[in-house]
């Protein structure tokens, strides 16, 4: 009995915490919805939904001018640039169907989110091969890890909920009312 109790107890406080969350998925319905009454993508502000690893491998002489973490595996050196999940990101570029997103400043420091069939944006790379999509970042090659390619762009509802309630949809008139 004590552990039912107990069960239910940490289950509701599951609930209410995971319910309390600010962020929802941004879609092209709500990206409509912002061209629709002409605001501007590039004044919202995003957020990643999974944590990003970008990996590339390093020479030894590269090791000295690495900007990220280096790591040493199976003997080799490699570089790794951590996004973690919940990262406040910005639109720098966009185009019908993408969106490019900066976390950091700097040149070329952006990664490319696409539609995809649920119409989420979702991290895109140049291409893919083994589960690991390759992109270039601040001039450099990097590789998506598996694990972060299915990362998508996040908003804060409050701010969707604002700019609904602003919104009013009219039913119409009929003759003689």
């Amino acid at each position: 009995m004590k552990n039912k109790v107990l069960l239910i107890v940490v289950l509701f406080f599951l609930l209410i915490f995971s319910s309390c969350s600010n962020l929802i998925y941004f879609t092209q319905d709500i990206r409509d919805d912002l061209n629709e009454n002409n605001l501007d993508v590039e004044k919202v502000q995003f957020y990643n939904s999974d944590k990003i690893v970008l990996k590339r491998n390093l020479s030894k002489e590269e090791t000295q001018i690495a900007k990220g973490t280096i790591r040493l595996e199976n003997g080799e050196y490699f570089e790794e640039i951590i996004i973690p999940r919940k990262t406040k990101g910005i639109a720098v570029k966009e185009g019908t169907e993408y969106l490019k997103i900066a976390f950091e400043t700097g040149d070329k420091r952006n990664l490319r989110f696409d539609i995809n069939d649920d119409l989420n944006y979702q991290i895109s790379a140049d291409s893919w091969k083994d589960n690991y999509g390759c992109v270039v970042y601040d001039t450099n090659t990097y590789y998506i890890v598996p694990g972060s390619s299915n990362t998508l762009l996040m908003v804060n509802k409050e701010y969707i909920s604002n700019f609904e309630m602003k919104r009013r949809v009219l039913k119409g008139r009929s003759v003689g009312r």
